[in-house]
């Protein structure tokens, strides 16, 4: 492919992208696009002869390597997990406040959208969630091995539902809240060390070497 055809595909691709962000499927028509990316209309059919769904299907791989190298960059540091948590909720608030509060999760978006006419984006969506969660869980050191997918599902549904609070109130509170009251649970859960029981004094007693079997006084 030439290079001008290269960056034509990406334009194309970069402007579903930011039209999915800001409404979903449904926001994401070819004239849109086409006005979107600056590309002309007949390369949306040049590059992606399957029609809108391929281009769209495409924005989503895009997102999830660009969104995935954001999880993996935080998730990777060398900092608790409580932390990690932290930093991920308050860049999100940071990146949608700086829209306005317009754009928000593409995927998340474009999955809402999903009806019988448009099923075949349905695995798309899927991989990409599944993609972000393994990233997730692979950053949660503190946790057990056999929790870290599940505390990874916990950290991207509460990122996914908070990132729809904050559009709906066009605040980066629920977002910071939410990051704040997680990072808090989960420390209190795989940060803290563990409280030792105290032992009672008849358990004690009978692990006295002075009243074991082999002795004197048995």
């Amino acid at each position: 492919m030439a290079k001008g055809e290269t960056a034509t595909k990406a334009k194309l691709i970069l402007g579903t992208l930011d039209l999915l962000r800001g409404s979903g499927l449904s926001g994401a028509g070819i004239n849109s696009i086409v006005e979107a990316s600056g590309a002309p209309k007949g390369s949306v059919y040049h590059f992606f002869p399957a029609g809108k769904h391929a281009l769209v299907a495409a924005a989503l791989r895009e997102a999830e390597q660009v969104v995935g190298e954001g999880f993996r960059t935080i998730f990777s540091q060398a900092v608790p997990v409580s932390q990690k948590v932290r930093t991920l909720f308050h860049t999100t608030a940071g990146r949608i406040q700086a829209s306005a509060f317009m754009k928000g999760c593409p995927v998340a978006a474009v999955t809402l959208d999903i009806d019988g006419a448009s099923a075949d984006l349905r695995t798309v969506c899927e991989a990409v969630f599944r993609t972000w969660r393994d990233i997730i869980a692979s950053g949660l050191n503190e946790v057990p091995a056999s929790e870290r997918h599940d505390v990874a599902q916990l950290v991207l549904a509460a990122l996914e539902g908070a990132l729809i609070l904050a559009r709906a109130q066009a605040a980066p509170d629920p977002l910071e809240e939410t990051g704040a009251l997680l990072a808090t649970t989960l420390a209190r859960a795989f940060e803290q060390p563990r409280v030792r029981k105290p032992v009672s004094k008849r358990a004690s007693a009978r692990r006295s070497p002075g009243r074991s079997r082999g002795s004197a006084g048995g």
